[in-house]
């Protein structure tokens, strides 16, 4: 990138030295383009980076199957796609809240307590990526800080494998 920005520059200043300044206005405006042009394609995602979103768990077992293990978030919401977590291990694919992620794509795990000085403290399991769309899922899993560890700990377990 460095070599053909100076490689431009030296080339727009030996046409400015031969062939006048109205050349080498016009020989600033192409370059610029293309760097402004390049910069926005590389910054737009394609259809392969955004992840696949679900509407229901009968659409992800229809493609993948039954999931080798499901991490139910709020109990009261089990059969509610946003409330779950679907692990297919053998295919390096997890469905988070309803969005499918590679499972080499998570990071960490670890419980949080979401209270500010205002609320009570509700919790949430909070999961790091390495995708630039979505670096931090936050799951929210209700009141209780014991159930929000032991989610956490087992969401560990397969970052472990």
């Amino acid at each position: 990138m460095k070599r053909e920005l100076i490689l431009s520059v030296v080339a727009i200043l030996l046409l400015a030295l031969c062939c006048g300044l109205p050349l080498l206005l016009l020989l600033l405006v192409f370059p610029l383009a293309w760097f402004f042009i390049s910069r926005k394609t590389e910054k737009e995602p394609t259809s392969a980076d955004r992840p696949t979103v679900y509407e229901s768990v009968d659409e992800v077992i229809a493609r993948y199957g039954e999931p080798d293990d499901v991490v139910t978030l709020q109990a009261a919401r089990a059969n509610d796609l946003q409330a779950l977590i679907l692990f297919y291990p053998g295919r390096d694919v997890v469905v988070v809240a309803g969005r499918e992620l590679k499972l080499s794509d998570l990071v960490a795990v670890a419980p949080k307590n979401m209270a500010t000085p205002y609320t009570v403290d509700e919790w949430a399991v909070v999961v790091n990526t390495r995708r630039r769309d979505c670096p931090t899922l936050t799951l929210r899993v209700g009141y209780d800080g014991a159930l929000a560890g032991a989610l956490a700990a087992q969401i560990d377990q397969h970052l472990q494998r």
